[in-house]
């Protein structure tokens, strides 16, 4: 494995340089190793080597950036016949025979020669100077190790630096290297639950992080939960057998990888991506004897190797957490309900009140610890979020951020089961569904009734309202915007084809009434949507109310789609177009052309590149209302009169005559709840 070099003077001292034959790639693939993983492995290394006192001290420049981490213990050390044979073999060690420590005093954990190389993880510059007993003398020596020629260490016969046994390394951080993962507040934490059952198991052992020591049970909650597994059968002569142990932190934890441990609980490798949950900050541990002396290339092919065991452990955490989760929640509910501020009353939720109940009771939970502790503040907070799910499930995370100050990783988790569980999505369905049956329920009120309908003013009136619920149309409408560049287009043909009454949207603000008010006029709506295979594009031409279209109408809007399709500017161009001629109500002398055999109901002319179509607002809004009909009886809505009339003067006030959304005598005094248009 090595090719060693003749031994090298250094003054007095004596360095013997060798060479790893395993390859600098194999050793440089250890500096992609997680930060925290790396820091564990020096501690393991302390540890292994019988220290009760391990010390982890990042030093920092003047401007706060680390530039080394120092890893400083008081175990029995190295001497330079133990180290030249650590550290010129990769993959081989002292402890591969052994389970214990020397003297039988703990558990062993390494067992791979590799933990040293997850140092390259922190640094270019790696220095061990350490010191140990041999022949009742104490020696010393230093190890050097560089980043740019990876394979070549050094290893050097020194006066003892100290005058105790023990080691120190030194790992010099490159200027500009990011160690943000040991500058996070929760690394201590994830450092800790690395060493947890370890430092459980041999109390009298003290290890320090950047200052803090390091003490699982300041940060457990509640006892361990051993988890059992549904094992596949080749797991079955396993004793003890594999188990998961689940540990709940009071802390956040950033890195909560499920971690391969021995029988005994000790870390050996990790597995898997972070486990995200937006209640519970934990690790699990899977306990098993059969993952002693796990390497780095084992870890690998685990996924291959023990997929049964790894499938059985995953369920059982998801499974526990799922029981644990709604623990959690029904005790924060009940705290609330106690206090008497539970926003919700005790009857049975049915449809979207249902989804936005279970919603609400999943997004307090997370937030449980960020919550002002009493009186009005934490009534208001409470009441935020109800409010938000409610209305505008969009505004949830400014509310979190904002008002709770939840934390970044907080709210990350808490989008996390969110997205996973569709809740929210199906509260702005709800939302979406809700706010579109009042609308058709409204538009078929205005013009269903007389008087209103002759006063409808399409500039400033229906036109807006159609504007904003394109979803009318085809869903893939309620998006897009007006292409620009239609307007020379489509104005150049107008007045020839459609007469000096159509306006084009763009143009809408010249058209007024003396008194200011928006005028009279037929409208051109357009909109174009792209992808990287078509181009379609929508011509809407909004009549008048008062305007029953006849075959004038229809040839006219028919003369119009042809002049635009063989304009030189479109002509050929493979897009796909559709106009439509909207009405309140169409002649009899037209229905042979828009009922015509084997076309859909209101399609007037039909050609390769363009479809004219004439419709209704009756016809329009019926269709509207069958696509919403499952999704009305999925949310056990009902729209009624007094969530029409609400819904008009919340989301339309600016469009429509104060009088028509005043509260009638007869209404009840008590308001609706408040819907948000989309």
């Amino acid at each position: 494995m090595t090719s060693e070099n003749a031994a090298l003077k250094f003054g007095t001292t004596t360095a013997t340089e060798f060479e790893l034959s395993v390859g600098e790639r194999k050793i440089l693939q250890f500096k992609k190793r997680p930060q925290i993983t790396a820091v564990a492995e020096l501690v393991w290394n302390a540890l292994d080597a019988n220290a009760t006192e391990v010390d982890v001290e990042l030093r920092r420049s003047g401007w706060k950036a680390i530039t080394d981490v120092v890893v400083t213990d008081n175990g029995h050390g190295m001497t330079p016949e133990r180290a030249r044979t650590a550290f010129q073999a990769f993959g081989t060690t002292w402890k591969t025979s052994r389970t214990h420590t020397e003297g039988g005093e703990r558990i062993l954990h390494g067992r791979n020669g590799e933990g040293r190389l997850f140092a390259f993880a922190l640094g270019d510059q790696l220095t061990w100077e350490s010191a140990a007993v041999a022949d009742d003398s104490l020696v010393g020596v230093r190890i050097r190790g560089n980043a740019d020629h990876a394979t070549i260490w050094q290893v050097e016969e020194t006066g003892p630096a100290r005058e105790k046994p023990g080691t120190v390394v030194r790992i010099s951080v490159p200027q500009g290297k990011p160690l943000s993962s040991l500058e996070r507040d929760d690394a201590a934490a994830n450092l800790t639950a690395k060493l947890a059952f370890y430092l459980l198991a041999y109390p009298h052992v003290r290890v320090t992080f950047d200052g803090k020591q390091l003490d699982p049970s300041d940060i457990i909650v509640g006892d361990p939960v051993d988890l059992e597994l549904d094992l596949p059968p080749e797991y079955a002569g396993e004793d003890p057998p594999p188990v998961v142990t689940f540990v709940e932190w009071n802390k956040r934890m950033g890195d909560r990888a499920m971690l391969l441990c021995n029988a005994a609980g000790i870390a050996l490798g990790e597995h898997g991506k972070d486990w995200s949950d937006g209640i519970i900050s934990f690790t699990p541990y899977l306990r098993a004897n059969l993952f002693n002396g796990l390497s780095v290339d084992d870890l690998h092919g685990l996924t291959m190797a023990h997929s049964g065991l790894l499938d059985a452990a995953v369920k059982a955490v998801q499974q526990h957490l799922a029981v644990r989760g709604a623990q959690i929640s029904a005790e924060v509910v009940r705290q609330l309900k106690s206090e008497g501020i539970y926003p919700y009353d005790d009857e049975l939720a049915t449809g979207a009140l249902a989804v936005e109940r279970q919603t609400f009771d999943v997004v307090v939970t997370a937030a449980r610890h960020a919550l002002p502790s009493k009186g009005a503040a934490r009534s208001l907070s409470v009441n935020l979020i109800r409010t938000a799910l409610e209305s505008s499930p969009g505004d949830l995370h400014t509310i979190l951020e904002k008002v709770l100050a939840l934390s970044d990783d907080d709210r990350r988790h808490l989008k996390n089961l969110l997205d996973s569980t569709d809740l929210t999505h199906v509260i702005g369905a709800a939302t979406t569904v809700t706010n579109r049956l009042n609308f058709i329920r409204a538009l078929r009120g205005i013009l269903a009734d007389e008087h209103r309908r002759k006063d409808l003013r399409e500039v400033d009136q229906l036109h807006p309202m159609v504007n904003k619920n394109l979803w009318l149309f085809g869903e893939d409408w309620n998006m897009t915007r007006s292409e620009l560049g239609l307007t020379n287009v489509l104005r150049a043909h107008l007045e020839d084809h459609l007469g000096e009454d159509v306006v084009l949207e763009h143009e809408l603000e010249t058209v007024t009434q003396p008194d200011g008010r928006g005028g009279r006029v037929d409208i051109l709506l357009f909109r174009s949507r792209r992808d990287d295979n078509s181009t379609e594009r929508l011509v809407i031409e909004l009549k008048r109310p008062t305007v029953k279209v006849g075959p004038k109408e229809l040839d006219q809007i028919k003369s119009y789609a042809r002049a635009i399709i063989d304009d030189p500017q479109y002509s050929g161009v493979g897009a796909k177009w559709r106009f439509y001629l909207i009405t309140y109500a169409y002649s009899d002398k037209i229905l042979r052309d828009i009922r015509q055999k084997d076309r859909p109901p209101g399609l007037a002319d039909i050609q390769e590149d363009y479809e004219v179509w004439v419709k209704n607002w009756g016809e329009i809004l019926d269709a509207g209302e069958k696509k919403l009909r499952f999704f009305q009886e999925q949310l056990n809505y009902e729209a009624t009169d007094d969530r029409v009339t609400q819904h008009l003067r919340e989301s339309y006030s600016h469009f429509i005559p104060d009088a028509w959304t005043q509260p009638d005598e007869a209404e009840e005094s008590e308001p609706a709840v408040s819907q948000q248009q989309d």
